[in-house]
């Protein structure tokens, strides 16, 4: 029997991580069990546990994922010194931005022992509006490295053709069988969102991203100025409890973006879940995703563009959330669609576990 190691990542509250950490090894034994031609069985590597807390402005805690990918590394080590790694094995990791992918492949080579490693792309330096492209030296050592772990995978995954151009351009790595568009293993996400669709809308619209450059939340203010009818609120400068969030999420008429760095978009498709319309730029992975549902990108590229079109924007939005009321199977049609084809686990499961 072959082993899939799965090299989890750290849960946080406000991120999509607390519910991998719940659903995604169900989600995978779901999948092993419908395979007909290999016999498969599932070991999760886990790090310590943590704080859960994440830095100003990030996604993860930049101190604590060390100490939690150095864990499971020293765990998989003594998993591999005790004969327990096998040859034929395969290795996910969840989060590529990991060192551990360097090091089992160079445990790989040296012991000779013919594991695969897989691994999925959420971002890194090679967008120079995420975090780590955003500083002015990053890039000249973390791209290598990127670069490095691309390559000493066997499969790399994306959730969207946007994500995988722009990776392996950047990188300058070689079209090849070792990339793959599958989409994410969010199936789950329905069930757990569908409890808090409101049918009864509020004056509210939402704005889900954190508070961070990329995510440019400085033009909300000026925006409503523009819509004194709705009230926009910033999830972040509330203290919300994921079930408090999700609430407020069903409520929402609409969900807002101003993004110049977004490989997914999964707070816009948890809020069109609830049956908020989708109010985003025509660029990054939204033109992949939403492209009936964009207003034009020229219009949030500068603070000059944004207070030149927040009027046009706010017409926009009105007529948006118009055309959603006199025809709402419009909405939940596409949302539907969506989610089968980017939030869904079926193709990443069937490369796993070919």
């Amino acid at each position: 029997m072959r082993t899939l190691w799965l090299f989890d990542i750290e849960p946080h509250e406000q991120r999509y991580t607390s519910e991998w950490k719940a659903y995604l090894s169900k989600q995978l034994r779901s999948a092993m069990r419908g395979t007909k031609s290999t016999k498969w069985r599932l070991r999760t590597v886990s790090g310590n546990k943590t704080s859960g807390k994440t830095s100003n402005g990030a996604f993860i805690n930049f101190a604590e994922t060390n100490l939690y990918k150095a864990d499971q590394v020293r765990k998989f080590t003594k998993f591999l010194l005790n004969g327990e790694v096998k040859g034929g094995d395969r290795l996910l990791f969840t989060d590529a931005w990991h060192p551990g992918i360097i090091q089992c492949r160079y445990m790989a080579d040296l012991y000779r022992v013919r594991y695969d490693i897989h691994s999925i792309w959420h971002a890194g330096s090679y967008d120079k509006n995420d975090l780590l492209g955003q500083h002015p030296l990053t890039p000249r050592w973390a791209m290598p490295f990127e670069r490095a772990v691309f390559r000493a995978c066997s499969r790399n995954y994306f959730a969207t053709e946007y994500h995988r151009d722009l990776c392996i351009k950047r990188l300058s790595v070689r079209r090849s069988i070792s990339h793959r568009v599958v989409g994410w293993p969010m199936e789950y996400l329905r069930g757990a969102l569908g409890i808090h669709d409101n049918p009864t809308k509020s004056k509210t619209i939402l704005f889900p991203h954190r508070l961070s450059k990329e995510k440019q939340p400085e033009f909300v203010k000026r925006l409503q100025t523009h819509l004194p009818e709705y009230t926009i609120v910033v999830a972040q400068r509330k203290k919300l409890s994921k079930w408090d969030y999700r609430q407020l999420v069903g409520e929402c008429a609409a969900v807002l973006s101003f993004s110049k760095q977004e490989t997914l978009g999964i707070g816009v498709y948890e809020a069109m879940l609830c049956g908020a319309v989708p109010i985003v730029p025509e660029w990054l992975s939204y033109k992949e995703l939403y492209p009936s549902h964009c207003y034009p990108a020229e219009w949030i590229n500068s603070p000059k563009n944004f207070k030149k079109h927040a009027a046009d924007l706010a017409v926009h939005i009105r007529s948006s959330i118009a055309a959603h009321q006199q025809n709402p199977i419009i909405l939940k049609d596409w949302t539907k669609a969506v989610g089968k084809q980017h939030f869904n686990g079926s193709a990443l499961y069937a490369e796993l576990l070919r």
